[in-house]
Parts: structure tokens; sequence; C-alpha cells
């Protein structure tokens, strides 16, 4: 074929790029009509498709500008098309497709008199968003809520958000055209649809009137109707030009707060999810976003709905601050409460949203204690059952058949984190909510494999299992749950950690799945939160002793013994690091000193890494290697000698140095809980001095035989859950967030301590001595001593029948026992022989009398 000379070649590609222009614009005008503006609603939708469900839409097409002819149009040129029809599941027609550009104008010929704009537009790349609009000039102060960013995203995305935002302003037309302009700041500006129309906000007519009277009553700000009965309201007017204004805002408005509660309460459901395509905090900033057009507007508490928007908003922006930390979102959830308080000052729950304890009725009010009954035991006894009471409420009225608690399986895990002593105490509720939510997640898209599906930091990809699978080999028989714990355990081993460049076994990551790990830096590092990975394979090993998990668990110990040895970059020695760089070896990689990770998320950086010694405190169990203790004696030396400083305030040292590290260790309760677990098992008393003036109330019980610890111990976390009992069940929106914290520590790890003899934090490691199956609410424990050969426990019933209680038995070798049982100065002894972890045996506790429990090993047998 013979070639074109590069002039013609020229002059045809000109010629197709003027035909195909000519047809567009061709397009674009058969597209549209001209529009002689009168007071009606007018609705416009940018983008190239019609709308296929609201025929009254005007379609705006990119290159459709204004002209006299046809009085509206674009005064921008150059305006870019999108769609999100990936994004179907949860945009309409009126929101899936639209125009971007640094700076979008628009120009209508509209009558004379007032009114009401209404844009939606992309949320865009921006957390907070920079775009501003000016109406006829004038600039408009948005108030569009900002929002706090991933600590893995920058506050400029990669992709745009799938959320978008509305404002709604009122504006007068007066002897001139309608003119706005939405321009962008970082980011571009991206349109999807507005309407225009006619002030008619406030009632005229005795059936508008009327129709007022009801929305105010029926969308009042703690109504228990839902915004679908609003639309009841407003649709049984007569359709006429006197309503149609009238109709067409209300509507609009109603239509938009009726979308954010819809997302208010999606939250975190799966199902939710699957219907949206938007996750937890998705759902929760696309309905503050819609709420924003609610309370925005100029005058926009004189409305109807405002108060319940600005209810609704207060409560997300609250729950949100609480979950993430941000100062915009709390910032402006205070504002909202304060208003709403002014309000509504009598409210109980508006009371509580801004900090009142209301002590409201419930069950354990006035309930007299027993003459006979210890103080330990009644303070425990109601403790247990107001936590009771709230795993109730999330068991019996919230949990899903997935096992969901509504705050995404991720954040659902973490409320198990205070039910271990419920269920360790026999309780048969939290056992089959607990039961229900590991069965959930380990069938739930989340987990492929036996471990997180997809990669992420450890914090949150580990969660899914340590948090529901390894206590269930405490909780249950069926072998399946053991099988459960091996995957972990086998990733741990030949996936997720390796030989770094000196032969010490490290984890290769802190960022990793059930397939693959991310080893781009900063994430190529071994960290202290990846002992929560671990935690599967701890128990398992423990459960199973299988050789090669025991043997991978110790060299993991060794190798953070070993590092822990150093004094590289300053750090202290005994100290352990909070990264190890894989595979280098170094403290930190590549940052300047020994204490900061720098690695996205703030809480890999160093705060006492307690959870390692933990590790090392349960490879000293399996070992019995005392060299994994010297951390313990190095740490509780170092606190020793600056004790007097543990007073004073972190700002008082230099970051880094001794004192400064023994500062941080001192006033940390994750540690002295650690040191407590590493007192009882080991029976070092070297330390009991400081562990005594600093400890858990429990440890001092435990070295002083003082109860006292115990009741001031658990009477602070009374001070929790005596009060606002909505705020730890129904009002609960992160559930994550729903815990008992006193000091620091975000569970009662006292009680679980006085049922099992051990209280570690988020029952990390196996360590407990004793729990209990099928068990009343009236039965209260206090495990006084424990050890390899013997055990004691009190056991006070507020029953006013007997109770057979079925205990097991996990710290005590095998052998044979004899158990000795004390009850008013009668004793009834028993001999039991002991052959694995966990056996079995049943205990008949007599009503309101103190029932104890001596077990001792019977010497000279063969065990």
């Amino acid at each position: 074929m013979k070639k074109l000379s590069s002039f013609n070649y020229i002059n045809m590609k000109i010629f197709c790029f003027l035909l195909i222009g000519i047809f567009c614009l061709s397009c674009s005008k058969a597209q549209h009509t001209p529009i002689e503006f009168t007071l009606r609603p007018y609705f416009f939708d940018a983008g190239m498709k019609d709308s296929e469900v609201d025929k009254s839409s005007i379609l705006l097409s990119p290159n459709f500008l204004y002209s006299d002819e046809y009085g509206y149009g674009w005064t921008t040129k150059n305006l870019e098309a999108f769609n999100h029809n990936e994004w179907h599941e949860s945009r309409d027609d009126k929101t899936i497709d639209g125009l971007s550009a640094d700076k979008i104008s628009f120009k209508a010929d509209l009558p004379n008199g007032d009114w009401w704009i209404t844009i939606w537009f992309d949320g865009g790349l921006e957390d907070s968003s920079t775009v501003s609009l000016s109406i006829n000039g004038i600039d408009h102060e948005l108030n569009l809520q900002d929002f706090s960013p991933s600590a893995e995203s920058e506050q400029l995305r990669e992709a745009p958000q799938k959320m978008y935002r509305i404002v709604q302003r009122k504006v007068n037309v007066s002897n001139s055209p309608l003119t706005f302009t939405l321009k962008g700041g970082r980011d571009l500006a991206r349109i999807l649809s507005f309407s225009l129309i006619p002030d008619q906000s406030e009632p005229v007519t005795s059936q508008q009137k009327k129709v007022i009277s009801l929305l105010q009553e029926k969308a009042s700000y703690d109504s228990k109707d839902s915004a679908n009965t609003f639309l009841d309201v407003i649709k049984d007017l007569p359709e006429n030009d006197e309503n149609r204004s009238f109709k067409a805002f209300w509507e609009q408005r109603i239509s938009i707060i009726k979308e954010a509660e819809k997302y208010f309460y999606f939250r975190g459901w799966s199902w939710a999810t699957n219907k949206t395509g938007l996750g937890l905090f998705d759902h929760l900033h696309q309905s503050v976003m819609l709420y924003d057009a609610i309370l925005s507007p100029q005058n926009a508490e004189k409305l109807p709905l405002y108060e319940r928007a600005l209810w609704y908003r207060a409560r997300t922006l609250y729950w949100l601050k609480l979950e993430r930390g941000g100062y915009n979102e709390g910032n402006q959830a205070e504002i909202d409460l304060a208003k709403i308080f002014t309000m509504k000052p009598n409210n109980e729950l508006v009371r509580m949203y801004n900090g009142a304890k209301i002590d409201s009725p419930d069950p354990f009010d006035n309930i007299a204690k027993p003459l006979n009954a210890p103080d330990w035991a009644f303070t425990e006894w109601e403790l247990m059952n107001r936590l009771k009471y709230i795993a109730d409420w999330w068991v019996l009225e919230q949990q899903s058949e997935t096992g969901e608690f509504g705050g995404k399986f991720g954040d659902d895990v973490e409320i198990l984190r205070w039910w271990s002593p419920l269920i360790l105490s026999g309780d048969d509720v939290a056992h089959t909510g607990w039961k229900k939510l590991a069965d959930g997640v380990w069938n739930s898209s989340k987990v492929y494999k036996g471990y997180a599906k997809n990669p992420s930091d450890v914090e949150h990809s580990s969660e899914f299992i340590a948090d529901t699978a390894p206590l269930m080999v405490l909780f249950n028989d069926n072998p399946e749950y053991e099988k459960r714990l091996a995957y972990s355990s086998e990733y741990f081993k030949d996936l997720w950690s390796g030989y770094n460049s000196n032969g010490d076994r490290f984890f290769k990551s802190a960022w990793f799945s059930s397939t693959e790990i991310e080893t781009e830096p900063p994430k190529n590092r071994d960290v202290v939160y990846n002992t929560r990975a671990t935690k599967a394979a701890r128990y398992y090993a423990w459960k199973t002793k299988d050789p090669s998990s025991v043997e991978a668990l110790i060299e993991w110990a060794e190798s953070w013994l070993s590092i822990s040895q150093t004094e590289d970059k300053g750090k202290p020695l005994g100290i352990i690091p909070p990264s190890i760089e894989f595979p280098s070896g170094v403290i930190n990689g590549p940052e300047k000193n020994w204490y900061t990770a720098n690695m996205l998320w703030d809480y890999f950086n160093w705060n006492g890494s307690t959870a390692v010694l933990d590790q090392l405190l349960y490879t000293w169990t399996l070992t019995g290697d005392d060299k994994f203790l010297k951390p313990f004696i190095q740490h509780l030396e170092l606190v020793k000698k600056y004790e007097s400083s543990l007073s004073k305030s972190e700002t008082d040292f230099e970051k880094g140095s001794e004192e400064w590290a023994a500062y941080v260790v001192g006033n940390n309760a994750n540690f002295w809980n650690v040191v407590g677990t590493w007192r009882l098992l080991t029976g070092d008393n070297r330390y009991d001095e400081i562990i005594i003036e600093r400890g858990t109330p429990f440890i001092k019980y435990r070295l002083t035989g003082n109860e006292d610890f115990l009741v001031e111990g658990m009477e602070k976390y009374l001070e929790t859950v005596r009060y606002n009992y909505p705020m730890l069940t129904s009002e609960g929106i992160h559930t994550d967030r729903i815990f008992i914290k006193e000091g620091g520590v975000r569970e009662a790890g006292i009680l679980q301590a006085m049922v099992t003899g051990y209280g570690i934090a988020e029952s990390s490691s196996p360590y407990i001595a004793v729990s209990w199956e099928k068990a009343s609410r009236d039965l209260t424990y206090l495990v006084t001593d424990s050890d390899s050969s013997s055990l004691d426990v009190d056991l006070y019933s507020f029953s006013d029948s007997n109770e057979l209680v079925t205990m097991r038995l996990w710290q005590l070798r095998s052998g044979e026992y004899t158990l000795a049982k004390k009850v008013n100065g009668k004793e009834e002894t028993q001999q039991i022989s002991i052959k694995k972890g966990g056996e079995r045996f049943k205990i008949n506790v007599e009503p309101k009398n103190l029932t104890t429990i001596h077990i001792r090993k019977v010497e000279g047998l063969n065990e």
C-alpha cells in the first residue's frame, strides 16, 4: 500500500479531528434544550450519561457551555468526564459519574428570588477537603468535616475515596443570573450533580404547617422513628404548584438524612460491606459527610432535622475520636455534643456523652452482702456480674448469626480481651458468644488458611486469630480448635520468620498474611507486636508439645534475648528495642536512635516492650533455662536504681537514657503485670519490696495476704461498669473501644488472676492454673496459691442452694494428688489422678459458706 505523504497525513488527521469535534458538538447540542426558568425546582446531573431513574434530571455534559439561547451551562471549558461504575454498589445515578477540573463554573438565568442550591461532589483524594465554593461571586464557608488520615496513607491518597460530599446553601438571585464556582485546592474539583430549588422551606398553607409539625415530632433527635417514615409525612401533600418547591426541598433533605442514617447503622457489618463495597470507616465518614449537608446551611438550626442530624453526627464523631484519636473528629464532637446539651440538658444519654456518670437502674442495685461473705467475694460477684451483664447484651441482643457484633470482625474480636475471666469462670452465655465469633471469623472472607487473608501490619492482621482461637483450646475439647492453631505455628516457622545475617531467627517483616510478607522498608523488621501473631503458636506448642514449634519459639526468644544484651545506639543493657531490621539485625534499621521505630504506626515505637518479656518468660516455662529470665532482673534493677525518679514527669529525662527507660518501664502497667506472673512462676523474692509498692493488686495480695488489695483493685473497675451502661452496649460503634480500662490496662486482669491464678494481659501466654465450667453466676473464686505440685482456692457461693461446679487443672504436673475441701471447719479428702493438663473434677459448693480447696501432690508415688 502506498504511504501517505507527511503533508497529506497531517491534513487528514486535522480533518478527522474536526469531524469528531463537530460530531461531539452536535451530540452535545442534541442532548440539551433551552430552558425558560421559572420558580420551580431544577435538577442537573453532571457527566456523560442520562439518569435512568430520575428522568427529571437535566444532563450537563462536559462541552455544554452557557449561551443566551439555552439560558444555562458551564462557563469553564476543558471539563473531564469520569465515571465510578466500579462503585455501583454505593452510588446512584446522580453520583456514579461526573466532571472534574481545577475549577468548575456554572451559570443559569434564574428568576429573582431566594433559591436553595445543593451540590453533590466527590470526596476525592483528601481526608480534609480543600474544595471551595463561590456563588454569585461570594465565597461560602463550606464547614466540611475534616477526617484524620490513616497512619499508612498520606493526606492525599493515590486513588479517590469512595465517599461523596454535599453542600447546601440558600442564595438570593436579584436581577442577574445565578453563577457558582466549585474550585479544587490541592485536589481537583469533581462535581457529580446539583439542584436549584426555590425557597419554600417555611410552611405557607395549613397543610404545609401540619407537615412541618409532624416532621418536628417524628424526626426529633431521640425519636425511634426511622427516616423512611419522614417521607410518608411529605408524600400526602397534593401535587400542585403551591406545594412543588416545598415538597422538593423537604424530600431532598429527608433523603439526605435517610442516606446518612443508613450508613450510620451499616457500620462494620459484613452484609453491609458486601452491599455497598464500603468498610466501617467509609460508612461512618459517608454518614458524617451527609449530616454536614443538613447542618451547614445558614440558620439550619431553625429547620426540622437539625437536632437529629446534630445528635447523630456528634455520636459518630465521638466514637471516631475514641477509635483514632483524631483532633478534627474530637474537636467537632465536643462542639456538637455541647450544642445538643444546651438543647436537651436533662437527657441522660446526652449527659453521658458530655462526660457525666449516670447510674441507671440495674439488677445489681441495693444487693445486700451476706454477713459471712468475704469482702473480696462480694466485690468480685458484683464486678463479674456487671461484666456478664454487658456481655449478655452483645451476645443476646447484638450478635448476628455470623458471630459479628457490627464493628467489623477485626474490631469485634478485641471485645473478647476482657471476656476471658467470664469464660474461664464457667459462664455459658459468654462462651456461646465467643465460640460463635471465633467460628465466624474463621469462616469469614477475612481469614484464609488459618490467618489473615490480606497482608497488613501485624497489629491488625493478627487479631482475627490471636483474639479468638488460642483460648478456644481451654474452652472446648473439639480437636478442630487445636488444629486451627497449627497454621500460625507453621507460618511462623516457614514464612514469617527466618535466619538473618547473624544466624538469628527473627521475623522478616511486620506486614504479612497467610500467603505473603511485605518487606519493603521500613516494613522489613521484626517488632514487639509480632508476639501477638505468635500467640497461637505459643498455645499450640503448650497444648501439643510439637517439637518443631517449640524449637522455633525458643530460637526466636534467644534472638530477642541476644539483642537485649547489646547497647547499640545507646540502648540500656537488658532493654528490648522496638524493632530489628531483617536481614541486617540492626536495631530500628536506619533510624538513629534505639527507641523510635518510625514504622508508620506510632505503636511500633518503644513503650516498654513487655510483650517480648512475656515471650521470654513463656520460653522459660518450656525450657527451665534461667538465661531467659535475665532481662527481668535487668529491668527490675534499672527500675530500682531510678525508683526515686518514677514520680517525675517524662519530660524531665533525656529520651533514650537509662533514667528515661526506667521511668517508662516503671510506670507501665503491663510491665508490672508480666513481672507479677514472673514472680509467681519463679518464686524469686528479691524484688518483693518494689513489686508490693508498684505491682498489680493481685500480686500485692499474693505477696502480703492482704485482701484489701483485691477489693481496691476491683473497685477501680467498678467505677467504669457501674455507670453509663449504654456506652458499653447499645451506643458502641467501634467494638474495640468497648473495654474496661483502669491504669492503662484494657481488661480486668485482676478477675482472671483471682479465677485462674494468673492475669497476664490479653491471656497472651498459657499460664493458668485452673479454670471452671458449668458454674452459676453466684459463684466467686480466689486462687490463693499455685505451682506445679499444689493448688489452693477459696470459693464462695451467693446462691441459695448447693452448686456442682467443674474444676479443670492445668498447671499441675502428672501424678497422684490429695484434694481436701474445707467448709465450716469440716474437711473432706479424696485422692485424684492427673494424667494431662485440663483434667476435670467436680466440686460441690455449699451456699453462703466459704469453701477452701487444697490440692497437694502425693510424694513418693510414681508420676
